[in-house]
């Protein structure tokens, strides 16, 4: 690059930087002065998608036609962030899992602990040497074939684990991203050496089931966690993985695939676990193959990444309800429930706001089209800004940590909150009609009696909705409230409360901006 257009690209970034500025000073004092912040000025996209089909005020009927079943809940899966999160200093680590697992941060009560496979470091040292893989290079429990198991191994992502115990959460899986590295045909676990290849010794295959069930043996044992599903792939179909990636990932055919789902599910037998086996963790455009996979009976549900393939194809929401469609349809083929066992902003453009309103959208077309019953996001605190939930400069060495800053929730964390806080486990999802399967979800939490519908606006102009509960009452004793929960470029969860309610309430969503309508005290 030459001098001249450096300068004219620090100066670029200079105008960028001013103009940002001046819009968050105008939403400041728009919020100030009572009146309603512009939203940012989001760029063009095709992944922005309208609140529903058609164009105008929305009415929307909310009735007592559940879809799919109870909610299991919200989590993350653990492996690298947590590799890196169990080594902070006490105060900084309790911080991270305070805002992650308490019941007043976003009170997560999914953990997906990662089983590591482990390395050979002189057969992939690269493996180590990239900008932050040190995190991503899992300790395995059994560093070489001959010598025994290592329990002491992995204690970072297990102080996470353990911390997420401690503060309430409840539901524990343990997955694999790979075999040990000594049952590899490349002798690495970041894949084989011809991408797409399978890269367990079919010899191992017995024996890679036995190490993870060991695994979950031992952690119910010493550690008193219990894992409630084993699940043994990861994009396994997909075809992703190759010998000197930055991180663990196994290629499996369907025949490989049938044989480890039978011999795992033996090994969980003979050891008296009771820990169901799960599969297969591929994108929603690969589930469907499980159907051709043998022993897929065996499996006591399907897990699948809601990441999508089309990175805002021409006509993304027919691409979205075919592939979701598609998860769905072949969950009842097989008489199975749904998790999205991983998720996240995966190819995904715009700046954090947009990004925020993205990950809302996931959640909510995977809870009318594909019918999930939970949602676990991949990593909940990451170095890349646009995936994290939690914004915390890091200051790593491996093996060593400096002075840290304070970990603060960002936008996408405050998104989730909405989720988590009102769409709970043991709540039931609710039919929102196709016309908005895209902007609208609804929750009923039996327990509380309340109704929540979440409404999502991801463009520039505002939208007016109804909502009219049908089959739901409000409490004779007059208690019944409405509570209008807002968080766009400038709010988080701000909230209004309105205790007159005569069966319909009517919310204006701001552009660029999701709301929760939550009814309480309703009569059965």
């Amino acid at each position: 690059m030459t001098r001249w257009s450096l300068r004219v690209s620090l100066n670029a970034l200079l105008i960028l930087a001013l103009l940002e500025i001046a819009a968050y000073a105008a939403a400041v004092t728009a919020k100030k002065a009572g009146r309603r912040p512009p939203p940012p000025n989001l760029k063009p996209s095709s992944e922005i998608l309208p609140m529903c089909r058609f164009s105008g005020a929305v009415n929307l009927t909310v009735s007592k036609k559940f879809v799919g079943t109870t909610w299991r809940g919200w989590g993350t899966s653990l492996a690298w962030f947590a590799n890196y999160v169990g080594g902070l200093p006490q105060k900084n680590m309790n911080e991270m899992l305070d805002l992650l697992f308490a019941k007043d941060g976003l009170n997560f009560n999914i953990v997906r602990y990662n089983i590591g496979g482990g390395n050979n470091k002189k057969r992939s040292p690269q493996f180590y040497k990239q900008k932050h893989t040190d995190w991503r290079g899992m300790p395995g429990f059994k560093p070489t074939e001959e010598g025994p198991y290592d329990w002491s191994a992995d204690q970072r992502q297990r102080n996470v684990l353990l911390g997420a115990k401690e503060r309430g959460a409840n539901v524990f899986e343990a997955f694999s991203n790979s075999p040990p590295w000594w049952m590899t045909k490349s002798g690495d676990v970041a894949g084989p050496p011809l991408i797409g290849q399978s890269n367990l010794k079919q010899e191992y295959e017995s024996a890679f089931a036995d190490y993870l069930t060991a695994v979950v043996g031992q952690f119910a044992k010493k550690w008193g966690v219990t894992f409630d599903s084993l699940e043994p792939f990861n994009e396994a179909l997909e075809g992703f993985w190759q010998q000197g990636n930055e991180n663990e990932g196994c290629s499996f055919d369907a025949p490989a695939m049938g044989r480890i789902i039978k011999y795992t599910s033996d090994s969980l037998k003979k050891k008296g676990l009771k820990t169901k086996l799960v599969g297969a963790d591929s994108w929603s455009s690969s589930t469907a193959k499980l159907a051709q996979v043998a022993n897929h009976q065996l499996l006591s549900r399907i897990n699948v990444h809601s990441y999508m393939n089309d990175y805002g194809g021409s006509d993304v929401a027919n691409t979205y309800e075919a592939q979701f469609g598609s998860v769905r349809e072949t969950a009842k083929q097989l008489g199975k429930d749904v998790w999205v066992s991983e998720a996240g902003p995966l190819g995904k453009s715009g700046n954090d706001w947009d990004v925020s309103l993205y990950m809302a959208r996931n959640v909510i077309e995977t809870v009318n089209i594909m019918e999930a019953s939970a949602y676990v996001y991949w990593q909940a605190y990451d170095l890349s800004t646009g995936w994290t939930l939690i914004d915390f400069p890091p200051n790593y060495k491996a093996g060593s940590n400096g002075a840290m800053k304070t970990p603060k929730p960002n936008q996408r964390f405050w998104i989730f909150k909405h989720f988590a806080m009102l769409a709970e486990p043991g709540s039931k999802p609710l039919k929102v009609g196709s016309d908005c399967s895209h902007g609208m979800s609804a929750f009923y939490s039996p327990g509380e009696n309340r109704v929540t519908v979440f409404l999502l606006n991801q463009q520039a102009k505002e939208r007016r909705v109804t909502i009219n509960l049908q089959g739901f009452r409000r409490n004779v004793g007059g208690s019944t409230r409405v509570v209008v929960r807002r968080t766009s470029h400038v709010t988080n969860l701000g909230k209004k409360v309105f205790t007159r309610f005569g069966g319909k309430a009517a919310v204006t969503v701001w552009g660029q901006s999701f709301v929760s309508v939550t009814f309480t005290n309703l009569s059965d």
